[in-house]
């Protein structure tokens, strides 16, 4: 696991880690909302097991990388992150969880160079809890007075995966936050709308993760963005009484043999 700095855009630096692996094609590692690579050497492994090169981008606010937690002025700017990272690892297959499957589908949507394929967990189409209402209805007012105010996610840890080991870490975590600014939820909320927009549009190969006990991303929204996808290459997977992090939960084994035979597949 090497660590290197890279920039964004805008200059923003960048956390990329890399993990040696083979040369059947690169793969590049986008997280969730909170994340940070060293929840993801696991992954990693099973990839690099299987013969594949693979690096993971911290995007900005995140883990190791510059700016501040649960903020960004425009999901763009995460766009441009993934960019730069894919301009530093070359042509590449994405795989992405959560925020990070809005991110890519973003990302895809806006601009598929140099994606070879996407493969998203659970992606942030859609929340499956509703946030209080007093937030939603001021979120409009916060975006223009304080759009950098951090607040609470509204996230209960327990919804994460079955496995109470793996939620006692991530609570005891001094990367992973739980909180998001007004700037970073309308961002959000406009990016969902862009992704949709453009679905019928994107011929990039999919596979889309889904587990039925989502807690936090709404499986059925996953599901309509996979139906208006406009790619003849399009894949749902479906895990009935899953959780939301697949790559934790304790069937992970099975879901990331799934995720490497549809690379075998693409390579």
């Amino acid at each position: 696991m090497r660590h290197a700095t890279i920039r964004s855009a805008d200059g923003t630096p960048l956390n990329l880690v890399r993990w040696d692996g083979g040369d059947r094609a690169q793969v590049l590692l986008v997280g969730g909302l909170a994340e940070h690579m060293g929840r993801y050497p696991h992954v990693a492994k099973a990839l690099t097991d299987a013969g594949y090169a693979v690096a993971g981008v911290e995007l900005r606010g995140h883990g190791h990388s510059g700016g501040k937690r649960g903020h960004a002025e425009d999901f763009a700017d995460y766009r441009a992150d993934v960019r730069a990272a894919l301009d530093e690892v070359g042509p590449a297959f994405i795989i992405a969880h959560s925020m990070g499957g809005l991110v890519s589908a973003d990302t895809v949507v806006e601009n598929a160079a140099g994606i070879r394929g996407w493969a998203m967990s659970n992606p942030l189409l859609g929340l499956k809890f509703e946030p209080p209402r007093w937030k939603l209805a001021g979120s409009r007012v916060l975006n223009r007075l304080l759009p950098r105010l951090s607040l609470s996610n509204e996230l209960s840890t327990e919804w994460i995966c079955r496995d109470p080991d793996v939620v006692a870490r991530y609570e005891a975590d001094p990367l992973v936050f739980d909180t998001v600014t007004p700037r970073w939820f309308m961002g959000s909320v406009r990016a969902q709308q862009r992704v949709f927009a453009g679905a019928e549009r994107v011929d990039t190969p999919l596979l889309c993760l889904v587990g039925t006990d989502d807690k936090i991303c709404n499986p059925d929204s996953a599901r309509r963005f996979v139906d208006a996808c406009g790619s003849d290459d399009k894949t749902l997977k479906v895990y009935d009484g899953l959780y939301h992090e697949l790559f934790n939960e304790p069937e992970k084994d099975q879901v990331l043999a799934d995720v490497i035979a549809w690379l075998d597949a693409h390579v």
